[in-house]
């Protein structure tokens, strides 16, 4: 972002910027196609005009001398990022390192650990899948227990998910892997509680957090966690291929990237700040994109974002007949609405097939997830949305009935 630019908008008072840039007025920051509703930003994300310049410009320096850059400018630049991030979520830039997605440092983690045969691992019902997939991959190869913990869908409250979980503690019991907001059904759950359970139990826990940066205000050290990963790309705006983890400094010395190189002997940092030659930009302009966010502020960008949600599901679970997924108070930027069982069978092929049709036939995209019996359409909300959105995906809904 331009420096004169960004001093300009850090002037406006954030109530003067909400009422401004907030919905439709928004959009003229993004790429997004003419005529698109756009209810999906949780999946990919969707990056900024001001921030895809920024990457450009960052691409461009590199270019200008890409062996000092690689060699001398890089370690310092992925520091001074760590450090912003850091700022940002309430941790120190010391404890964190950046991977492409929070899958990839999921892996990173959990392919450190050493799990012994008979070990207990417990996850949730509602884990992401790629997160399950890797659980299952470890486990199976340490001869370990993956215990998936139902969990309840619509969600009753945050004390039952906690007691749903804590009753699944063992003697065997040596990691969580847990969402901080699930990305099916979109819930947030009640993570420092949960942590502090285990935590006095001495039970390790990894979050998966890829919604909580952005969504989310932070403060990771506080959580009680031993791992924390979320992405950059989705909603705090960053270039896809962004993503952070955060690693108790007592386990650091424990941990390995994915990808060994050079430096995997050397500690965490540059084990992790070296994976090989690749494309630095995305992690580089994060501080660019939490400037973009800084012209909305972030208490109007989370109370705009969330009273959205919270609206547009009660209204659309009202005209469908249907519910809602979580409690208000477990409601992020997105929420999760039931579609009438005329909508077709709780199979995900089912699910896949109405998303293309509602894609190709109204221009409109929104997820929409078969889990407990049901299909439900997940709405994510962010600065460039508003309620005219809702209705025509309620439109779109009675049309393709």
């Amino acid at each position: 972002m331009d420096t004169n630019t960004l001093a300009t908008a850090k002037k406006l008072d954030s109530d003067d910027v909400a009422e401004a840039c907030f919905g439709a007025a928004a959009r003229s920051h993004f790429l997004l196609e003419d005529g698109l509703t756009y209810l999906n930003h949780g999946s990919y994300g969707a990056v900024s005009k001001p921030v895809m310049a920024a990457a450009q410009r960052c691409r461009e320096r590199i270019e200008r001398q890409p062996c000092r850059f690689m060699a001398e400018d890089l370690p310092v630049a992925l520091r001074k990022t760590a450090d912003r991030v850091g700022d940002y979520v309430g941790a120190k830039g010391d404890d964190i390192v950046f991977l492409d997605n929070a899958t990839t440092a999921i892996n990173a983690v959990l392919r450190s650990l050493v799990l012994f045969p008979g070990v207990d691992v417990l996850t949730t019902t509602l884990t992401y899948g790629a997160v399950m997939r890797t659980l299952e991959f470890v486990c199976d190869r340490a001869e370990a227990r993956l215990i998936p913990v139902h969990i309840d869908y619509p969600v009753p409250d945050a004390e039952t998910v906690v007691d749903r979980l804590v009753s699944a503690i063992t003697s065997r019991t040596r990691l969580l892997v847990i969402d901080h907001i699930t990305s099916r059904g979109s819930a947030v759950l009640p993570l420092a509680e949960i942590a502090a359970e285990f935590a006095d139990r001495g039970i390790q826990v990894l979050v998966d957090g890829a919604h909580g940066p952005g969504m989310l205000d932070l403060d990771v050290e506080s959580l009680g966690v031993t791992w924390y990963t979320g992405n950059c790309h989705k909603w705090l705006g960053a270039p896809r291929g962004s993503a952070f983890l955060w690693t108790a400094p007592d386990r650091q010395a424990f941990m390995r990237p994915t990808t060994i190189s050079h430096h995997v002997a050397n500690g965490y940092i540059p084990a992790f700040d070296w994976p090989g030659t690749k494309d630095f930009t995305p992690y580089l302009t994060i501080p660019d994109a939490l400037d973009f966010r800084a012209r909305f502020g972030e208490d109007a960008i989370r109370d705009y974002c969330h009273d959205l949600a919270c609206r547009a599901g009660d209204y659309l679970a009202r005209e469908l007949g249907t519910v809602v997924g979580t409690r208000e108070s477990m409601t992020p930027f997105m929420v999760s609405v039931a579609l009438p069982k005329r909508f077709g069978a709780a199979k995900q092929d089912v699910a896949d097939a109405l998303i293309r049709k509602i894609r190709d036939e109204y221009h409109l995209e929104v997820a929409i997830h078969a889990f407990e019996g049901r299909l439900w359409a997940r709405l994510s909300f962010y600065v460039y949305n508003d309620m005219e959105d809702v209705d025509r995906l309620l439109h779109a809904l009675k049309s393709v009935e």
